[in-house]
């Protein structure tokens, strides 16, 4: 495991990849290093979905038209993708169960930035646990603006 300094001062971008699955133990790590992300009200307003299905890996990279990116490359190239995404659904479920009926969380400039954030935060960890544990990574933001409505459907989002 790398120190902090050299964690934090050393880690770049990485664009090339070897298709080589990443250990259960690391992977192990990076998620308890996302588990244990500071959020906003405690409340976690974040999903990740790891895929390893090269099938919705190839789909999303071509959504992203994006051809001479080799970090949208690193998508098809790499064993493990991690996609974060602000999670408004979950908070809904949590305060239904509550009795707060419709709390819509994602109409309010607060509650968009909570999702948003913690998604971010999350996503910093993996990055910084996977660099500590000797991996690269690269974070792609095209999900952002390629077609949302369709990366939801791939992703089976609800």
């Amino acid at each position: 495991m790398k120190t902090i300094e050299e964690t934090l001062l050393n880690r770049t971008s990485v664009r090339r990849y070897e298709y080589d699955k990443i250990p259960s133990e690391t992977l192990d790590f990076i998620y308890r290093a996302i588990a244990n992300t500071p959020t906003s009200y405690n409340g976690q307003q974040f999903s990740v979905i790891a895929i390893d299905d090269q099938s919705i890996k190839e789909e999303l990279y071509a959504m992203s038209n994006q051809s001479q990116s080799l970090c949208a490359v690193a998508v098809v190239v790499i064993a493990t993708l991690l996609v974060f995404c602000a999670d408004y659904h979950k908070i809904d479920i949590l305060a239904q169960k509550k009795g707060i009926d419709n709390p819509h969380f994602e109409n309010t400039l607060d509650g968009v930035m909570v999702g948003i954030i913690d998604a971010a935060l999350a996503m910093q960890n993996a990055v910084v646990a996977a660099q500590a544990a000797g991996l690269g990574s690269c974070c792609v933001g095209y999900a952002r603006t390629a077609n949302p409505e369709k990366i939801a459907e791939i992703l089976k989002l609800p």
